[in-house]
């Protein structure tokens, strides 16, 4: 089949391997004129490492992985409050994992297709049609062609979602926070720690990334906004949010770029249906968790690697889409749920609130509570241990 995916990110790139190794025609479309590569650390382990080890990639990631040895929660004078050791973290996944720029992960997919598959930057859909029989595109310059599926990989504000099922105020899901970020030079010795400082609706992170001499400075605030603001607005904005902030905050602040500066809302995307006629979607476009789950690009992976298969695996896509939505929903679901509730106490609106997180850490942080701070990441294991 010729198989156009929209969106070339984690989701779009895997979907493209997978779709390619089971002898189909996948042509990707990225709407950036040279890939999506994001500038923020991730953490990869469970089922999207599992999808990698299959493609072959872990060796090139685990190279690449951040020097990231313990998460530090610090106060107002810098001191630190609780900690959690890489050691404990790797205890409480039970499994393989990886710190990783969102960019190293997104380069590795893209170098196992590029040689195979047929990628276009810089291209957007602006209409699909269906007959009964293929799925007419029209793109942004006026052109048409004819795929046999349309499947959308473009992110929690996906076009192909728009086009084909509705608006996206149908399906988000918004946790009442945004966050920005950008890299920053390692003017503060972080050595192999990553630096988190609370403030009362407000929260800054402090990472080294893979680069030498470069940080990455990550700010989430509460806000009941539902989109970021305009590009031109986003440091404005930032620094607005951040207003009288403490001394590493403002330094920070100070080194925001005025442009590229990565903002948007942590929103979910909850659909009751993630396909209609041969159009599909996977990843973020139909199952949005956040930063706050920790694991969305582990099931970006999931989803394009089980859209592939079930493709493989059933002669009719109608069957394929049900059979893939069926596997993997229920996970998506979990991780969700955790996510939400997770993101309700991620930064506390009162410094009481603030001085109760940084007690509980201080308490719990430790072996002692491995099984209960599982419970809290959601299902660590890889859910195709039973494929």
């Amino acid at each position: 089949m010729k198989v156009l995916i929209s969106g070339g990110g984690i989701a779009g790139l895997t979907l493209a391997y997978w779709l390619h190794h089971y002898g189909h025609t996948p042509v990707v479309i990225e709407r950036a004129p040279h890939g999506r590569l994001g500038g923020y650390g991730i953490d990869f382990f469970g089922t999207g490492y599992d999808v990698a080890a299959r493609m072959g990639i872990t060796d090139r990631l685990a190279a690449h992985q951040l020097p990231t040895e313990s998460i530090r929660y610090v106060d107002e004078a810098g001191r630190v409050t609780a900690r959690l050791e890489r050691r404990l973290l790797e205890r409480v996944i039970r499994g393989p994992y990886l710190a990783l720029m969102h960019t190293t992960l997104e380069e590795a997919l893209g170098d196992a297709v590029r040689d195979r598959v047929d990628i276009r930057y810089g291209r957007r859909i602006t209409a699909v049609e269906q007959p009964p029989d293929c799925v007419g595109v029209t793109f942004t310059d006026g052109e048409r062609e004819h795929f046999d599926l349309v499947l959308g990989a473009d992110g929690v504000h996906s076009e192909t979602r728009e086009l084909a099922f509705g608006p996206e105020g149908d399906f988000a899901h918004h946790l009442g926070y945004t966050m920005a970020c950008y890299p920053v030079p390692d003017t503060h010795g972080l050595g192999p720690h990553r630096i988190h400082y609370s403030e009362p609706g407000r929260q800054t992170i402090l990472y080294p990334s893979d680069v030498p001499g470069q940080s990455i400075a990550l700010f989430l605030y509460r806000t009941r906004d539902r989109r970021p603001p305009p590009r031109a607005q986003r440091r404005a904005a930032l620094r607005s949010a951040f207003a009288d902030a403490g001394p590493l905050t403002s330094q920070l602040l100070d080194a925001a770029p005025e442009e590229d500066l990565f903002m948007d809302t942590l929103t979910q995307i909850t659909m009751p249906s993630w396909h209609t006629g041969r159009i599909a979607l996977t990843g973020d476009a139909c199952s949005a968790m956040t930063l706050t789950s920790a694991q969305g690009a582990s099931m970006a992976m999931a989803g394009g690697y089980l859209l592939a298969r079930a493709l493989h695996q059933h002669d009719d896509h109608q069957a394929a889409f049900r059979a893939y939505q069926t596997r993997l929903r229920p996970a998506v679901q979990e991780r969700q749920q955790r996510a939400r509730a997770f993101a309700r106490s991620l930064v506390p609106a009162s410094r009481t609130g603030i001085a109760a997180q940084h007690l509980i850490s201080r308490l719990v942080l430790r072996d002692l509570f491995s099984g209960l701070l599982r419970r809290g990441y959601g299902d660590t294991t890889s859910i195709l241990d039973r494929i």
